[in-house]
């Protein structure tokens, strides 16, 4: 979601989405493959390398400058 709201120029609501995101990690540091809601722990294996990949992802990509990111953005073709 932080991406998707990145890419269209929502910077405030991307920044939430990852610091939500990014505050599911267990203690140490890893996200694990199940989370129990009712219990709020994490659950399964440790670790997963597809979302730890796509946090470091989005995080370069929202530190990039704004206006660099606007010049890159596709317009969308009728």
């Amino acid at each position: 979601m932080a991406l998707a709201e990145h890419e269209q120029g929502h910077e405030v609501d991307a920044h939430r989405w990852f610091e939500r995101n990014r505050g599911a990690c267990g203690s140490s540091g890893l996200y694990a493959e199940e989370f129990d809601i009712a219990q709020r722990q994490l659950r399964g294996n440790l670790p997963q390398a597809f979302v730890h990949a796509l946090l470091l992802e989005t995080a370069a990509r929202l530190a990039e400058d704004p206006d660099r990111h606007g010049s890159r953005r596709r317009t969308r073709r009728n």
